[in-house]
């Protein structure tokens, strides 16, 4: 039978969900014989430009954690509302979908997946092929500046400065672009409040001066925010010229996102720099290098999983001469050294965004979207999917594949909603 109708579908963002969410709505429309016609506007010059940048040029697909409940717990806003889209496209699913389309996907030893051949161009390349495959129209250098409803159910869009498209279903799939928030207004949705997330720290302290690039496999962050509750974090730590960033301290800025921004990004962090747990094992340490280094200078041993350069700098943080042996530690300076070590408290000064790979907590009021669906509850015919939602994830694949979930169900949905499937 052929189709009866010709759908037009209007995708506004070529960013990860966008085009993801333009496949699967061809997809659709091919299995269920509709007759589609779908346009991806674009603003800037390039589209996926962050899955051209993220994980370094690599692109961290997705995380290689497979309990959906597990999952939805690294989302620091959505946990509980991305527990159903999550039961139906979830990190397997991603996996299986690019290894349909012949991109293999690799896992690391901390659950961050990428594509076998290290090189975002690979997922970029699989996009644009399959766009190519369905007739989906990419049009960059394309503004949307406006968005209204129509008497008839379609909405229209104004288009730069002068054409207007005219669509049965709109996805507003614009990251955290202002722009996606503006039109999600004009058309009666509430934003919750913005705050970047995923941000590191600048630290102006003695014990980081001039170890840039040195890492800890496994810290212990305590953020202590004037008027909020303490968070926590353990994992990777690196120090940078400005600071602190590494993967622990980028999922502490994601959970305490709104409230560091309401502190104007100042406040105290405790470090754990080898994430001991008590007391009694710290100085257990410091005794047993003691005794077995009574000659030696303080300088020359130290804890195995710290580098020199570092241990230098604590030293100089202390206030304890590198030169002095270690027969020569008072009780007092053995504790300066063991507070330091496990209990480092720093000041932090401000916020740096991490690389371009920033991401923004806040967005469209999940109280005012179907994600059944990712229809408008407000707007029908109105879909929205990413990071425009008041959804993000913390650092290590989460936050492209609630792009990936909500563009999967987004575009499925776009294609059925006016064909008497949906």
């Amino acid at each position: 039978m052929s189709p009866t109708k010709k759908k037009t579908i209007a995708i506004i963002g070529g960013g990860a969900s966008g085009i993801f969410a333009s496949i699967r709505c061809a997809e659709i429309a091919k299995e269920k014989d509709i007759d589609v016609n779908i346009c991806v506007f674009e603003a800037t010059t390039s589209f996926l430009r962050k899955v051209r940048i993220s994980g370094g040029g690599r692109c961290n697909v997705t995380h290689h954690l497979f309990d959906i409940k597990d999952f939805s717990l690294k989302y620091p806003r959505g946990q509980k509302e991305l527990l159903s889209p999550l039961q139906k496209f979830h990190a397997s699913n991603t996996i299986e979908w690019f290894e349909n389309r012949g991109v293999a996907l690799k896992h690391e030893s901390d659950g961050r997946m990428f594509p076998v051949t290290d090189n975002s161009e690979t997922i970029i390349d699989c996009f644009l092929k399959e766009t190519h495959k369905h007739k989906v129209k990419l049009q960059n250098k394309t503004n949307v500046t406006a968005i209204n409803k129509l008497q008839n159910g379609k909405i229209a869009l104004s288009i730069n400065k002068d054409e207007s498209f005219i669509a049965d279903s709109v996805l507003i799939a614009t990251g955290s672009k202002p722009l996606g928030y503006d039109l999600a207004k004009s058309l009666g949705h509430s934003i919750t409040e913005i705050a970047p997330s995923l941000f590191t720290f600048k630290i102006a302290d003695p014990v980081l001066e001039n170890l840039s690039g040195t890492s800890f496999t496994n810290a212990t962050l305590t953020l202590n925010i004037e008027n909020a509750k303490p968070f926590a974090e353990t994992g990777a730590l690196l120090i940078t010229h400005w600071g602190l960033s590494g993967p622990a301290l980028l999922k502490l800025s994601a959970w305490a996102a709104r409230e560091m921004m309401h502190a104007d990004y100042k406040a105290k962090i405790i470090v754990n720099w080898l994430s001991i747990e008590n007391l009694s094992d710290a100085e257990n340490l410091l005794k047993d290098i003691k005794n077995s280094n009574t000659k030696t200078s303080i300088g020359n041993a130290y804890p195995k999983a710290l580098t020199k350069r570092f241990w230098l700098q604590l030293l100089v943080k202390c206030s304890i001469s590198k030169e002095k042996n270690w027969s020569e530690i008072s009780k007092n300076e053995l504790n300066q050294i063991i507070e330091n070590l496990i209990h480092c408290e720093l000041s932090i000064l401000g916020k740096s965004r991490f690389k371009e790979e920033f991401v923004e907590c806040g967005g469209v009021d999940l109280k005012e979207i179907n994600l059944k669906t990712m229809e408008s509850k407000i707007c029908s015919g109105l879909f929205f999917s990413g990071e425009v939602m008041d959804i993000d994830g913390i650092t290590g694949g989460f936050n492209f594949q609630s792009a990936w979930t909500s563009g999967w169900i987004a575009g499925g949905n776009m294609a059925l909603q006016e064909s008497g499937n949906y």
